[in-house]
């Protein structure tokens, strides 16, 4: 599934990118990122059983969940919790496809509450082998990426990358887990996107106080999604 076009794709600074996608068709964009979400035929990467079993209960949680309490009560609409569900996929997406960064699977699909994690909502690696850590946003009536930069410098001050690596490392290399250690680390800023130009949201962006903090990392990638 891919269930967006590309709509823009470049460096804000050298290790910074700026993505902007486009849903496909937003009628079929809920049924489809459920869909994809759906698909837990990654647990087979994990050589041992004991690990396939309790990832494969909390993947199936969550899914039941997210049918049950987003999907069936949002329709064809996008609500928060949906909403915030439709950046995140499509933003790890588009991280994998666009950027050819490590496949992991949406946060609350593996770790151990059914939803509602406290933790970032998708992670990835670069071809660095630096761990990116991802926060999605969703607000109804403006561009969410200063919502999302926020909540990233948050989690940044209570160390919660570091928290979080208990329950991603299975999904890691040794060497990026060691670059953690040693401070190397990135950071992904999904956010719904209005009617704004790209030009415009990316001046925005470069004016935000909280970019000017995450700027400094290994890596910053800022995904627009229009929703």
């Amino acid at each position: 599934m891919n269930g967006y076009t590309v709509l823009d794709n470049q460096n804000i600074e050298p290790h910074i990118t700026f993505i902007r996608i486009e849903p496909t068709d937003i009628n079929l964009t809920l049924g489809e990122v459920f869909k994809s979400m759906s698909d837990i035929s990654w647990i087979n990467d994990f050589d041992k059983q004991y690990i396939r079993d309790a990832f494969t209960i909390r993947a199936k949680e969550t899914i039941k969940h997210v049918a049950d309490s987003i999907i069936a009560k949002s329709g064809n609409q996008i609500t928060k919790d949906s909403g915030e569900i439709v950046v995140s996929e499509l933003s790890r997406l588009a991280i994998v496809n666009e950027l050819n960064y490590l496949d992991i699977p949406l946060a609350e699909l593996f770790k151990s509450q059914a939803s509602g994690n406290d933790g970032f909502d998708f992670y990835s690696k670069n071809l660095n082998k630096i761990i990116l850590f991802g926060e999605a946003k969703f607000l109804s009536d403006r561009n969410a990426y200063g919502k999302a930069f926020n909540k990233i410098v948050e989690f940044v001050d209570l160390k919660q990358d570091a928290s979080d690596l208990e329950d991603i490392d299975k999904f890691y290399c040794e060497d990026s887990l060691n670059n953690h250690s040693k401070g190397n680390k990135g950071f992904m800023a999904a956010f719904a996107s209005k009617n704004t130009s790209s030009q415009l949201i990316i001046n925005g962006i470069k004016a935000n106080s909280d970019f000017a903090k995450l700027k400094n990392f290994d890596e910053l990638i800022c995904i627009a999604v229009n929703v």
